[in-house]
């Protein structure tokens, strides 16, 4: 999966200049969708802390790119909770797969 690939505004048109200028720098997330993707696929539905650890990313990294992955239809939200690192509950996400989109 490339960031091409995937390509969608990470700025809306109402934000500030900055906030274009550090859309345009994103160069990691077509690699982060594959790494989050790849951990929720090997190791089923997961919140965003256990992701982080199986894909080998910072949680902010995942919390910034779910997001983005469901928009694309790549990952969903199981309806469940489970605790987060520091005891907190977090949503529970799944991977999409292909079949899954086409059935």
């Amino acid at each position: 999966m490339s960031a091409g690939a995937f390509a969608f505004p990470r700025a809306r048109n109402t934000d500030p200049l900055t906030s274009h200028l550090a859309a345009a720098q994103v160069t990691t997330a077509g690699a982060h969708y594959a790494q989050i993707h790849e951990a929720l696929t090997l190791y089923g539905p997961a919140g965003k802390d256990r992701i982080a650890a199986l894909a080998g990313l910072e949680p902010s990294q995942v919390a910034r790119r779910l997001p983005e992955m469901r928009r694309l239809g790549l990952v969903g939200l199981t309806g469940e909770t489970v605790q987060s690192n520091s005891g907190r509950a977090e949503r529970e996400w799944q991977a999409i797969t292909q079949q899954e989109k086409t059935a």
